[in-house]
C-alpha cells in the first residue's frame, strides 16, 4: 500500500508496517482489506492523497468497514404481516362517534352492547345522571 502515494517514499517501510501491524491487531482480513482498497482508490475523503495514511486513521477506517461487513452478514429482520382484525360494523362506529360527541343515547347503547367495558359503563352511567 505505500507505494501507491508517492509522497510515502523517504519513510522507512518497516517502521511503517510495523505501525500498520499494531493498528490493525484483531481486525479481520476482509476489513483491512476493503479499507487499503478504499485508500488506494482515493475514496476516502479528507484524506491528503499524496501521502499514507497514518495508522491511526487506517485502522479506524478497517474498524468501520468490519462494521460493514457486520451489517452485510447480519439476517435481515423479517416483517411478519399483521392478522386481519375483524370489522366493526358501521353502525357501531357511528354510534361510538355519537358517544364521543357526547350523545348520551349514544352511550346508553354502547354500555348495553358491551356490559364489561367500565369506560362505556362509566360513561353511560355518567350521561344518565346527567339526564335526571
Amino acid at each position: 500500500m505505500l507505494s501507491g502515494f508517492p509522497a510515502s517514499a523517504g519513510i522507512d517501510p518497516d517502521m511503517q508496517i510495523r505501525a500498520y501491524l499494531v493498528a490493525i491487531d484483531g481486525i479481520p482480513a476482509e476489513a483491512v482489506w476493503r479499507a487499503a482498497k478504499l485508500f488506494l482508490a482515493g475514496k476516502v475523503r479528507d484524506h491528503n492523497r499524496a501521502f499514507a495514511p497514518s495508522a491511526a486513521s487506517f485502522a479506524e477506517l478497517a474498524r468501520q468497514q468490519q462494521a460493514v461487513i457486520s451489517r452485510e452478514n447480519r439476517p435481515p429482520i423479517e416483517v411478519r404481516p399483521e392478522p386481519p382484525q375483524p370489522k366493526v360494523a358501521a353502525y357501531k362506529m357511528q354510534l361510538l362517534r355519537q358517544a364521543a360527541n357526547g350523545s348520551p343515547t349514544a352511550r346508553r347503547q354502547l354500555a348495553s352492547m358491551f356490559p364489561d367495558n367500565p369506560v362505556i359503563a362509566k360513561a353511560a352511567q355518567d350521561a344518565q345522571e346527567a339526564m335526571g
